[in-house]
């Protein structure tokens, strides 16, 4: 399963598999020592820092990046949650999450039970608040942000329990047989690049 971060110096693909980590791209070819080789997750942050590629946001880097300023409970739970569906679900920044408060998240979100990147019309935008995660009827296509759950859909406590609502059977199956050393190490990269406040 790949993890894709966007930087503003560009595309970064990882691919995960449990405890290791693999660079795909870019193609740089400073690059050329470690892409298309696994290594445990903090080393392949080493190297990466060392080739001179650093997503990973210090505590000040806020004072040089506009960002979405966001409760970190909530961020680091939102994170959690992303991990813990990872192994079924695509994620994608919202144009809304900037503008929906810090109380709030707004992800987007899509089964993906490929390789290949998700068609643009399977993308959905889900609230996410500190008690309760439901999936909005607006999108990112819409004019302006309206606070609408999707018809026929559940309030949830969190995330992981509201993308569990629409899932199919096969995503429902990946999800019960994920392995906690695949969430941690999706975690680990999600705390480290804080795609959710630098995107």
């Amino acid at each position: 399963k790949a993890v894709v971060s966007t930087q503003s110096t560009g595309e970064l693909e990882i691919s995960i598999k449990e405890n290791i980590c693999c660079l795909n791209s870019p193609e740089d070819i400073e690059l050329d020592g470690i892409r298309n080789k696994w290594f445990p997750a903090h080393i392949l942050m080493q190297k990466l820092v060392a080739a001179g590629i650093n997503v990973f946001p210090s505590e000040d880097a806020d004072k040089y990046v506009s960002i979405s300023v966001k409760d970190e409970e909530l961020e680091a739970s939102v994170y959690e949650q992303m991990a813990l569906s990872s192994s079924a679900f695509a994620f994608s920044w919202s144009r809304w999450n900037a503008d929906c408060g810090e109380k709030r998240q707004i992800v987007r979100a899509a089964e993906n039970l490929t390789t290949h990147p998700v068609d643009e019309d399977m993308w959905k935008n889900y609230s996410c608040e500190p008690r309760k995660s439901y999936s909005l009827k607006c999108t990112d296509d819409d004019d302006e942000m309206f606070d609408e759950k999707v018809e026929g859909t559940q309030f949830h406590p969190d995330l992981f329990h509201c993308l569990k609502e629409g899932s199919s059977p096969d995503a429902l199956d990946v999800l019960s047989k994920t392995s906690y050393t695949f969430v941690d190490t999706v975690s680990t990269w999600l705390f480290a690049t804080k795609v959710l406040t630098f995107s």
